[in-house]
């Protein structure tokens, strides 16, 4: 392989930054993994994450602490740093309890390098969903309903002054509206948890008059049906089980690539792990 000297960087925002970022790192994400079994590697573009899971918080932290050092470790000796002030720690459980004040405390400190991170209380977004510390996806389902109802009433606006067509109208609606209230909704969706669905079903019921210019009495089951929107259930379980189809096949993938080659970094999720383990 051939050497050269590099006298210029890449502008700030250059699509080749992570380009870049991902084969400088790629060395880092296996040396860390392999010295620290009990973490796993989790990237989005040019940032660089570390994902672990424990019986408690201290559990968890130690962990962290120690992929941090390591990272740390292998950049010192490529001439590295890490900006320890861009970087962000966020707790997750499913344990809840019924009452606020029965429920497990999340704060910790994570020491990295010379400083020291505190865990986020609040929700941290990823790709643009919004995970709270006890993954009840409420702040993101919020946000998502609030743009939702912004849009639809300016659209509204607009199509009661110019006239549209009612296809026309449908196909915007649900192109600027559903699927900006669905967003992220494979991760939350619940069939028993009427509540979110509720505030689904009336922003489609919104979204119905405004296609068909119809009156706040007209019935929900002739709106649907004129209109040709989904009912809500429909839509939610349609897209998780989509996503779920995606996650299974990427999987599979995976470990076929695994069995192909066994000394490739294939199996880069728990599921294929566990699929491997048990044969």
């Amino acid at each position: 392989m051939e050497r050269y000297r590099v006298e210029a960087g890449v502008p700030q925002g250059s699509l080749v930054s992570p380009i870049l970022f991902a084969f400088y790192t790629s060395g880092l994400i296996k040396w860390v993994e392999e010295n620290v079994s009990d973490a796993q590697q989790l990237s989005i573009v040019d940032g660089l994450g570390w994902v672990a899971t424990g019986s408690d918080v201290y559990h968890v932290v130690s962990i962290i602490e120690r992929c941090a050092a390591r990272s740390i470790q292998w950049g010192s000796r490529r001439g590295l740093q890490f900006d320890t002030a861009m970087t962000e720690a966020a707790l997750s459980t499913h344990r809840r309890g019924h009452r606020k004040h029965l429920r497990p405390k999340l704060s910790a400190m994570i020491r990295i390098g010379s400083g020291v991170i505190r865990v986020k209380t609040q929700a941290t977004r990823r790709l643009g969903v919004g995970m709270d510390p006890h993954l009840t996806f409420k702040e993101q389902h919020n946000r998502c309903m609030k743009k939702a109802r912004a849009a639809e009433a300016r659209l509204r606006t607009l199509t009661t002054t110019y006239g549209i067509v009612p296809e026309s109208v449908r196909a915007v609606q649900v192109a600027c509206v559903q699927a900006v209230s669905l967003y992220g909704s494979e991760l939350w969706w619940d069939p028993k948890e009427a509540g979110r669905r509720d505030d689904l079903q009336l922003l489609l019921n919104r979204q119905a008059r405004s296609i068909l210019g119809a009156l706040p009495t007209t019935p929900c089951c002739a709106l649907q049906r004129e209109s040709g929107l989904t009912p809500t259930p429909v839509v939610l379980d349609s897209r998780q089980q989509r996503f779920t189809a995606r996650v299974a096949d990427a999987c599979t993938g995976k470990l076929k690539e695994f069995h192909r080659n066994p000394s490739s970094s294939a199996l880069t999720c728990t599921v294929v792990k566990e699929e491997h383990e048990n044969g």
